[in-house]
């Protein structure tokens, strides 16, 4: 079973309705590049390291491609991700400064809309069934190396539901 650490932290936003509360949030140890990745498929699948590297070379540059061509990509037992939008909203009043001929009762707005609208893009991801599983049956720890010391009558790894 795997176990994820997490590290208690204050929020400190005094405008947040949270302010001074404790929350948790996941301790991420070293991130795993794509050299890893390909060195741990190697070992599960019995393919040399290059030939998973050139795969996963192909497959990224296609997954990009697909992404940037509007194409959602499918990856069962990972999810699937998109290209998301932020664009700016525009009213009748607004279409009406830059075109004076437009006509709100007559004419359909969505005509005079265009790309300039968009401000930015970003990439949706929505996990698999497969992946909310699996992360609904990770235990989580909590990473006490920053504690000053142990809080009295706490014992190491039990709850306070575990005591009563």
């Amino acid at each position: 079973m795997s176990k994820i650490s997490i590290v208690v932290y204050q929020n400190n936003n005094q405008y947040s309705p949270a302010y001074k509360k404790y929350y948790g949030r996941v301790k991420h140890s070293t991130t795993v590049d794509v050299q890893t990745l390909c060195n741990h498929v190697a070992m599960d699948s019995g393919i040399e390291v290059s030939n998973v590297a050139v795969v996963f070379d192909a497959l990224l540059k296609q997954i990009k491609e697909q992404l940037c061509g509007g194409h959602p990509i499918k990856v069962d037992g990972l999810g699937s991700m998109k290209v998301g939008i932020k664009s700016k909203g525009v009213g009748a009043a607004d279409v009406k400064k830059r075109y004076p001929n437009f006509d709100p009762e007559k004419d359909d707005i969505r005509r005079y809309l265009s790309a300039r609208q968009v401000e930015s893009a970003h990439l949706l991801f929505t996990p698999s069934e497969d992946i909310k599983t699996l992360l609904r049956s990770v235990k989580f720890e909590t990473d006490k190396s920053e504690w000053d010391s142990e809080p009295e009558g706490e014992q190491e790894g039990e709850s306070e539901e575990e005591k009563g």
